[in-house]
């Protein structure tokens, strides 16, 4: 349904932009095949008028081949004037009314020429011209590229006036006979171009919003994949095909709050929020595609958990070993966790656990309904079994007394797989202390060959 006042309002209320439209469109119409086609079409009028008034005997039929000439200049020379000059192109909308402009001047001094004629050829040539008279204000007065339609109609009123002064000086009685022609011509001029305006308009309204729907589809759609995805997306390429969905070995971290259930606060959702958007920020350093890399990926939140993969399926920057980054990144996290916690003034303390585990992992798009990208594989069972082993009562235990040791009431605990520990350098090993499982008589489902197991605690 067409809403022209809606419309209108909205060209007002992003009238730069419009402005900025109607030029465009001024310099595509000077360019393209619509000032091609008129600038040819003066050349063949010019011709045949001069064929005419030749063969009629005039003798200034010849002035009538440059009667259209600078109408003719002004069209046909601007796409090559404005691949010289850049900023000519910003007044198209210009150009367009002085060649308007220039094509009815000239048909007044075809008129001009052609009176002098004999008044028999003569009389045969003004009812041709009369026909001609209507035509030319027509075409010179119906296309205009000013953002008020007010600012057109006074512009044809006035090319008018100018048409009618000139044809009086010229020949007040082929004025007389053809008043109604000028009419006529005036106001179909002022027809067609309020239907080339309302054109313009419209689609002005319809592309403006319609980008503005897809900028706020890419900006939302932003929240949900990574720029690159965006940009691959964007190229072609199907959602399925911009992650990868290979099998590999990483390491995963899984976070989780120790006691989070005890957090009595009207702001702990909100506090949550924060400690997950700083893991995310960590997890973005680096980010950057060919070849696609990050600190880490953020898997997913889970209540109160975070979860987060290294070294798939980003790989990591810098040449550091997948164990010491892994170790890097999670001593980062609980810097940046023991901050939320401090500016959320809980008035207990607050600790969490995270466990790293190394094995395989797989990316994975949903099969059905919203494709979601996940990673499955032992690394995630693994590292959440070594996240929960901190609650065995020998390993809790062995845990607590290492933290008393240290003068730690309250601490958060780092647990490491024996295959991260192992390939981790002294500076990061020193770190860490070993629970031999066999000595307490456990043993890890998830992972049957671990012997030891290797524990952080820090404040």
């Amino acid at each position: 349904m067409m809403h022209p006042g809606k419309y209108a309002e909205y060209a007002v209320e992003h009238l730069q932009e419009f402005r900025d439209e109607l030029r465009d469109e001024a310099s595509r119409a000077l360019t393209g095949w619509a000032g091609k086609a008129s600038g040819l079409l003066l050349v063949l009028s010019s011709i045949i008028t001069y064929t005419t008034l030749s063969s009629a005997g005039n003798p200034d039929a010849t002035y009538t081949l440059y009667t259209y000439a600078p109408a003719i200049v002004l069209v046909l020379l601007y796409p090559s004037a404005s691949l010289l000059v850049s900023t000519l192109e910003k007044y198209a909308p210009q150009i367009v009314d002085l060649a308007s402009l220039a094509v009815l001047l000239g048909f007044c001094m075809t008129l001009y020429f052609t009176f002098p004629a004999d008044i028999t050829s003569r009389a045969a040539m003004e009812l041709d011209l009369s026909g001609q008279l209507n035509f030319v204000l027509l075409m010179s007065t119906a296309f205009s590229f000013h953002a008020r339609f007010r600012t057109t109609v006074i512009r044809n009123i006035l090319f008018t006036l100018a048409g009618v002064t000139l044809l009086y000086v010229i020949n007040p009685g082929y004025l007389l006979d053809n008043q109604i022609q000028v009419l006529q011509g005036l106001a179909a001029g002022i027809i067609f171009s309020w239907i080339f305006f309302q054109r313009i308009l419209t689609r002005f309204y319809y592309k403006s919003t319609d980008a503005d729907t897809r900028q706020h589809l890419y900006n939302q759609l932003s929240k949900l994949v990574y720029p690159h995805q965006l940009s691959m997306i964007k190229a072609g390429d199907e959602l399925e095909d911009t992650m990868p969905v290979d099998k590999e070995r990483a390491i995963i971290n899984v976070f989780d709050i120790q006691n989070s259930s005890s957090i009595k606060h009207e702001q702990t959702k909100s506090f949550l929020l924060d400690v997950f958007r700083a893991f995310s920020q960590i997890c973005m350093m680096g980010y950057r595609h060919n070849p696609l890399q990050s600190r880490a990926f953020r898997l997913k939140e889970t209540g109160d958990g975070f979860i987060s993969a290294i070294g798939y399926p980003f790989m990591t920057p810098g040449n550091e070993s997948l164990a010491n980054h892994s170790v890097a990144t999670a001593l980062m996290m609980f810097r940046a966790f023991n901050t939320e916690v401090k500016r959320f003034q809980y008035g207990h303390p607050i600790k969490g656990a995270m466990g790293l585990a190394f094995n395989t992992v797989q990316g994975t798009f949903q099969s059905s309904g919203i494709k979601s990208y996940d990673l499955f594989g032992d690394a995630l069972v693994q590292a959440y079994r070594y996240e929960e082993i901190r609650k065995h009562p020998g390993i809790e235990r062995i845990i607590r007394e290492t933290a008393l040791q240290q003068g730690l009431e309250h601490y958060n605990i780092l647990i490491v797989q024996e295959v991260i520990y192992n390939s981790l350098d002294e500076r990061y090993q020193t770190l860490f202390s070993e629970i031999d499982l066999r000595a307490i008589g456990f043993r890890i489902r998830q992972d049957a060959d671990a012997r030891f197991v290797y524990f952080h605690v820090m404040e």
